[in-house]
């Protein structure tokens, strides 16, 4: 059975803002992918959303019904 998933969009922008958000995201213990344009990344590898950058919007998927992907932001929306 797929779980439900939840969905933000974001645009990292610095590089502490992104390092803050891949350790927090390490410390789930389901899925998170970051996705841009044809890219899908593991959410838990530094040098995977690196590869991504600062300045570009993002989309952050937490296969996870019961968390709210805005956690592993600074912010809540």
């Amino acid at each position: 059975m797929v779980s439900e998933v939840r969905k933000i969009k974001h645009t990292f922008s610095t590089v502490e803002e992104l390092v803050a958000f891949v350790v927090k995201a390490e410390r789930c213990n389901f899925e998170i992918k970051v996705f841009s344009n044809h890219l899908v990344i593991d959410g838990k590898s530094l040098m995977g959303v690196m590869i991504i950058g600062i300045g570009i919007q993002v989309e952050i998927v937490c296969y996870n019904e019961a968390f709210c992907p805005e956690q592993l932001l600074d912010y809540v929306a």
